[in-house]
């Protein structure tokens, strides 16, 4: 009985010793109180960036216990079509922020590394009603943006932390999340829904094989998983999260996702990796947002086949509306059509395009008493075409400094245009998609001005001729290389009928 006695008193003191170690190291409590309990525990994952069977990207995200805070480390790096054969590029992103223990941003730090330089910025949360944004263009004078957010803020990379620190989900679950993003400069609001849950075999060690000169799987661990569905820029997003806040699995809308894996089958073998076998066929799209014009085409007409083989989502807000409509994986894109679309509800703030007395004044100069939604938009789009100077640069502007200095990259052009039209009264909205150039669909920003019904207006174009003649990919946001690489990977667009 003696023996018995001790062994259940170490037993259960071995049991308490557990439990107290892992509430210390995972919820970070001394004493019991609740309000000093971290919402997730600290970790890492990793994740192959993929377009089918192959890897062109790697991700990592790394949360951090610290005294002030909880930290958050996203790392991007994506492959991208060479300029010059036979060199590789590659574009890297990463933001790193600190979060009380509620989950509240505090400040964050990005960096954007392209073949264009670098651009950093910073951003600071005074309370929960202001946000000031600095961003940073390597060898330009910073710009400062401030923002009110109407309720506690967060980084995309936070989605998922904050959804595991409410519990664990259920199938039906709403969660409605305030979120700067400070790749695209844009205040949003995303609306997720808990959609399914699930089991996946993720690996979680790996081995290095000499005969085959890589890293292998030697063991996986079985990881229970919610799906978050969302709508960002008219594009759908389904993120696959543990009960720890970690990403399991994300699937963008046009081929691309995201897996988790172990570090060296991520990491490793992706830099072991010869150059990626881009497809050059005109069926593919181009990342190469280049110097050439797109060809100049009056009332062109045409029904594509989007996507072949690649199943999409029965709702792809951005593939339908105005100009284009979509049947299944068909689309069509004329002069005009039955169906249209108002801006992303989700949309709730855009510093880049608020508007100024300079900005108005500009407008009103240039329409001259102009009332007819058309010809406005017209005027405006050739006055920015012949008047801002298209420049190289990793940074993004706001309309007022592309206005003040008359120059400003592709997706500047296209911010300060849509500043403009809504200055005089126009309903304006940046886009980005594909515009055949060259006989090839190349991935380019323009602008959609409501004059009845939605209609192009390009930058890069005089006129109107060939409008019709491009795919509208995504409402919002910035065609950047990274974004389109990420979501716009397997597009594959077929030109079945052409009418002049």
């Amino acid at each position: 009985m003696k023996r018995r006695t001790l062994a259940t008193l170490i037993l259960a003191a071995w049991v308490g010793a557990l439990g107290w170690l892992a509430e210390r190291h995972y919820l970070g409590t001394e004493g019991g109180d609740s309000a000093s309990r971290w919402p997730v525990p600290p970790g890492a994952a990793f994740h192959a960036i993929r377009f089918g069977d192959r890897q062109y990207g790697i991700g990592s995200l790394t949360v951090d216990t610290l005294p002030d805070g909880l930290r958050v480390t996203e790392l991007l790096t994506i492959g991208l079509p060479p300029i010059q054969a036979g060199t590789p590029r590659r574009t890297t992103y990463r933001v790193q922020a600190l979060y009380t223990r509620g989950l509240h941003l505090i400040r964050w730090q990005s960096d954007l590394l392209s073949e264009h330089g670098r651009a950093s910025g910073t951003g600071t949360l005074s309370g929960d009603s202001l946000l000031t944004v600095v961003t940073l263009p390597q060898g330009e004078r910073g710009e400062t943006l401030t923002v009110r957010p109407r309720r506690p803020v967060i980084l995309p990379s936070a989605i998922p932390l904050v959804a595991a620190s409410r519990g664990l989900p259920r199938p039906g679950s709403k969660l409605n999340l305030e979120i700067y993003d400070p790749l695209h400069h844009e205040l949003r609001t995303e609306r997720l829904v808990v959609a399914a849950e699930s089991v996946f075999t993720v690996p979680d060690s790996a081995e290095y094989s000499a005969t085959f000169r890589r890293w292998r799987v030697v063991h996986s661990d079985t990881v229970r998983a919610w799906r978050l569905d969302a709508t960002v820029h008219g594009l759908p997003v389904s993120r696959w999260v543990d009960g720890s806040g970690m990403i399991v699995r994300t699937d963008y809308a046009l081929g691309a996702r995201l897996e988790r894996s172990a570090f060296e089958i991520v990491n490793t073998n992706f830099r072991a990796l010869p150059p990626a076998p881009w497809d050059t066929s005109p069926a593919a799209p181009r990342y190469l947002l280049g110097d050439d014009q797109p060809a100049a085409r009056s009332h062109l007409a045409v029904v594509g086949h989007l996507a072949p083989g690649l199943p999409l989502p029965p709702t792809v807000p951005s593939l339908g509306g105005g100009w284009q409509e979509r049947s299944g994986d068909t689309l069509r894109i004329a002069r005009t059509a039955a169906v249209d679309t108002l801006p992303d509800p989700t949309a709730q703030a855009e510093p880049l395009l608020t508007p100024d007395t300079a900005i108005a004044q500009t407008a009103a100069r240039i329409l001259h008493g102009e009332h007819r939604p058309e010809l406005m938009s017209r005027r405006l789009t050739d006055w920015v075409r012949r008047t801002i100077t298209l420049r190289g640069s990793p940074s993004r502007s706001s309309a007022g400094r592309v206005l003040a200095t008359r120059q400003g990259t592709r997706q500047e052009r296209v911010t300060l245009l849509v500043a403009l039209a809504r200055a005089a009264g126009l309903e304006a909205r940046p886009v980005w998609g594909l515009v055949p150039v060259g006989g090839r669909w190349e991935l380019r920003p323009w602008a959609e001005i409501r004059a009845g019904t939605w209609s192009p207006a390009d930058p890069e174009m005089a006129g109107t001729g060939g409008l019709a003649g491009r795919v509208r990919l995504a409402t919002g946001g910035e065609a950047r290389l990274l974004d389109l690489a990420l979501e716009a990977g397997r597009l594959r667009l077929e030109i079945l009928e052409e009418m002049q």
